[in-house]
């Protein structure tokens, strides 16, 4: 089947979470040197303290599932698959994405467990955002639930963090399943994952073709802290398109010969939450569309600071493209291109 000819133009496996974010400002940061002299920060509770929350806000997230609300509003044809409990939370998050336009009938839903939930602390430090996670349903998919016809009618596979065994052969299944009609494979592991799962998700990463991930991501990922010689560990993979992500300094996109440095337009920070998944939303949009890596950097550039103007994922997205493209000619995008 060509890849014109295919029912999807992407399909995203990873964990389905709802989403908690609570604003707490009655904390405090402690930075600490470890053994190797790197410094770490920390968020402290006063022992048997109780906490005042500013605000309680409830989204359905889940980084492949937020990919692909993302693409849908954009004009791509898209669909999850992955884990949810018997439950209100499952249910809504089936509901939120069938809303945004994604295909959900590949979605297994367990009765031995709760859908996955993300407790997500907003402190006063901005860029902190620690996460209290529990998997829930998601570590219970495995590859036999896999709905393999929606694989192999997709142009592009995107997996997310899933930690299990279970997960993690569903992830290899399906990557496989669509490298077989050539189908484009992007990686997009969070640090749980690397962290966790370092030497499963190194495998799984040089069966990808595209990713984009966080400069800390990368460090662990890999074990250098030289970004460039970071970057050449996974095109030595084999993967051929590479973004990775400096928050408010912007993002590097690359094919091995060249870097596009992009600085991302002026935006009002509200919450950075989902960010790093309009990015990778933007990349693999400019990827199947064909676009130069100069738009490509500019279209994920401009959906990651749509994101952050609003608390939440898949709220400040755009719900069409022409609102992207108003945004992008509304907003200044800068960009050098360098040798790699």
């Amino acid at each position: 089947m060509s890849r014109e000819n295919k029912r999807f133009d992407l399909v995203g496996l990873g964990s389905c979470t709802m989403d908690m974010i609570f604003s707490v400002e009655d904390v405090r940061e402690v930075e600490l040197n470890g053994k190797n002299h790197d410094e770490k920060k920390f968020i402290a509770i006063e022992y048997s303290s109780k906490l005042n929350v500013k605000t309680v806000k409830f989204f359905p997230g889940g980084s492949a599932a937020n990919v692909a609300c993302n693409l849908s509003h954009i004009g791509l044809k898209t669909a999850f698959i992955g884990g949810v409990g018997d439950d209100m939370n499952g249910r809504a998050c089936l509901d939120d994405m069938e809303n945004h336009g994604v295909d959900v009938s590949g979605v297994k839903i367990f009765n031995d467990d709760t859908t996955a939930i993300s407790v997500i602390l907003l402190t006063p430090w901005g860029k902190d955002r620690s996460i209290l996670a529990y998997k829930g349903a998601n570590n219970l998919y495995s590859k036999e639930h896999i709905p393999e016809q929606m694989l192999l009618s997709s142009k592009c596979f995107i997996w997310t963090s899933l930690t299990s065994d279970n997960g993690l052969e569903a992830i290899e299944r399906c990557i496989n399943l669509s490298k077989s009609v050539d189908g484009l494979i992007a990686g997009a592991p969070s640090i749980s994952i690397i962290k966790n799962r370092l030497d499963e998700t190194i495998e799984l990463m040089k069966l990808c073709d595209i990713t984009s991930m966080n400069e800390e991501e990368l460090v662990a990922l890999t074990g250098e802290k030289d970004i460039i010689k970071g970057m050449k560990f996974l095109f030595g993979w084999g993967l051929k398109i590479v973004n990775i992500t400096f928050g408010k300094e912007g993002q590097w996109l690359s094919n091995g010969k060249i870097i596009i440095k992009t600085t991302p337009p002026r935006t009002f920070l509200e919450d950075t939450t989902g960010a790093g998944d309009a990015t990778m939303s933007g990349i693999i949009f400019g990827m199947l569309l064909e676009k130069s890596l100069q738009e490509t950097s500019q279209i994920a550039a401009a959906l990651s600071a749509m994101e952050i103007e609003a608390t939440g994922v898949r709220v400040g997205t755009p719900i069409q493209l022409s609102e992207l493209e108003d945004f992008m000619k509304n907003h200044e995008i800068i960009q050098e291109t360098v040798d790699f």
